[in-house]
């Protein structure tokens, strides 16, 4: 129901915001009122009555299962056992398990850098660069703590 929700375009907006400044003469609604319209249309759609505040709640545990979701599929150990490759189980199957609608939620937030962050840079020095004594082309190093 939430996921669906979201992938309206205007309701995503509504609810993260588009990430751009609002205009000067108009006021994005507060995520309080946002959630609360999404349990209103949810209501009217026949799911469970709830408040906006529960809403939020239950938005806030589907990201956190999803951000989850996300980091157990980049990390080294992710992967499947050998009774669940008996069971026929793929690796789609086993995201589906740990965050319900995993792909269509990562098609609703997988670009958002404020919840999958972009890759950084290790910290440390950079690697040794080696350099021929003769050279003629000076070579200067920055390093910035």
């Amino acid at each position: 129901m939430i996921v669906g929700y979201l992938e309206d375009l205007e309701h995503l907006v509504e609810i993260l915001g588009s990430g751009r400044k609002t205009k000067v003469s108009g006021k994005h609604p507060s995520k309080q009122i946002a959630f609360g319209v999404m349990a209103v249309h949810l209501a009217s759609l026949g799911f469970p009555v709830c408040t906006g505040a529960i809403m939020q709640k239950k938005f806030d545990r589907y990201l956190a299962s999803f951000k989850k979701a996300r980091e157990w599929s980049l990390s080294t150990g992710a992967g499947l056992t050998e009774e669940e490759v008996t069971r026929g189980m793929t690796i789609e199957d086993k995201l589906n398990q740990r965050c319900p609608f995993y792909h269509r939620m990562y098609a609703i937030f997988g670009h958002r850098a404020n919840i999958i962050p972009p890759a950084t840079a290790e910290d440390g020095l950079p690697p040794e660069v080696e350099v021929e004594e003769d050279s003629s082309v000076p070579i200067t190093f920055y390093y910035f703590e």
